[in-house]
């Protein structure tokens, strides 16, 4: 077989045909409504499980019955498969005498068939070695049922574990975060960084390192455990911070410093526009080591008294173990101004990137949006750069 064609025929049975089989599956059911949505998670248990079925399928098509150099590459995996198996299963079992010497020339004899890239003398190998070792060794081997069990257990582990502690997907329901994140976003978060928390509580594996100030994170809801959060860390354990009345935020005595970029005449982060929108304006902000745009819907003259209690009226100081957070929205988020701290231990993780962004009610899909990193350097509409790119240029 030549070399691109068997690149491409790893690449068909180990990942394209899996991958695709996947693909339809997860989507399927998304639309029958068995699964409420479709998340990375479930795309790669998917994948891993079909993958398996698929070598499964394939290994029967093109097994070592067959001959010819089509499959030539799978006759030798195989036969590596089961050289391995005899080696493993021999540490705990070995055979001697008769038995041994002739699984020994069997194994030499495959060897050698490969060696000669000879389809036919390998898949005979293969097939003289297999039942060798079922003459031999039938009593320690695995069935192939108990071979598919463990190999979709196994996948069904890794993806669970990578979902709980590593990165899990999570989607955006509201424009709290606009312009930032939009309704209909799905989005990756690290739940890794600082210290993954262990399932159904708010104790972690390890701990990892603390929030910034700038980041946005997931996190539990303190006021109903069972909500999931996403908004912007302001203040860290021991800061003071302010909402001024004009909508600015001072912390630690400093204002955070801001840059207006112009009108916002963007939608209203559902992709949908109802009528007349308010004066909005768009602010580029820079806190710790984050540059983001926030947006805020009323002039400072036209701003009226807020029911918020946490740091709105005067200076408050975050306690120690907690953050203060808010929503890029500025006058469309219910953040910490409204419902106080966030303790440390509730953030999950930081956000990464946007993997999938559909405008809710089959509006269709926003592909500029996909791969798009959630702290990287803000975006704006075209009429917009003029004002951005002077922004950027003061700091």
């Amino acid at each position: 077989m030549n070399t691109w064609q068997d690149r491409l025929w790893y690449l068909a049975w180990y990942f394209l045909i899996p991958a695709a089989l996947a693909v339809g599956l997860v989507q399927g059911l998304a639309a029958a409504r068995v699964l409420e949505e479709a998340a990375p998670w479930q795309y790669l248990l998917a994948f891993a499980v079909l993958e398996v079925v698929v070598l499964g399928v394939r290994d029967r098509m093109y097994g070592s019955s067959h001959g010819g150099a089509r499959d030539f590459r799978t006759v030798v995996q195989e036969g590596r498969e089961l050289q391995k198996e005899a080696e493993r299963i021999q540490k705990r079992h070995p055979l001697s005498g008769d038995a041994a010497a002739a699984v020994r020339e069997a194994g030499a004899a495959l060897d050698e068939a490969i060696k000669k890239r000879d389809p036919e003398a390998a898949a005979a190998a293969v097939r003289k070695y297999d039942g060798l070792l079922n003459k031999h060794l039938a009593e320690h081997r695995k069935g192939t049922a108990r071979e598919y069990f463990e190999a979709i257990g196994f996948a069904v582990l890794m993806a669970l574990g990578i979902r709980a502690f590593v990165v899990e997907a999570f989607k955006i329901p509201s424009p709290s975060m606009y312009p930032t994140l939009n309704v209909g976003d799905n989005i990756f978060v690290n739940k890794f960084i600082y210290g993954p928390l262990i399932p159904f509580t708010t104790r972690r594996l390890f701990q990892g390192r603390a929030p910034e100030r700038g980041e946005v994170v997931v996190f539990v809801f303190p006021s109903d455990p069972s909500k999931d959060f996403i908004k912007r860390v302001i203040g860290l354990p021991g800061d003071r911070v302010w909402v001024r009345d004009d909508g600015s935020v001072e912390v630690n005595g400093r204002a955070i410093e801001r840059c207006e970029v112009g009108a916002w005449r963007g939608d209203d982060g559902e992709g949908l526009t109802r009528g007349e929108q308010p004066q909005r304006r768009l602010f580029l902000e820079w806190h710790g080591n984050q540059r983001y745009l926030s947006l805020y819907n009323r002039d400072s003259a036209e701003r009226e008294a807020t029911p918020a209690d946490h740091c709105v009226r005067e200076p408050c100081t975050v306690p120690a173990g907690h953050v203060f957070v808010m929503g890029d929205n500025r006058d469309n988020s219910f953040d910490s101004r409204f419902w106080g701290f966030v303790p440390l231990q509730n953030i999950k993780g930081r956000s990464m990137r946007i993997w999938w962004s559909n405008v809710q009610g089959g509006g269709g899909l926003r592909w500029e949006r996909f791969g798009q990193e959630i702290m990287g350097t803000p975006r704006v509409p075209p009429e917009l750069d003029a004002g951005l790119r002077a922004c950027f240029a003061r700091h």
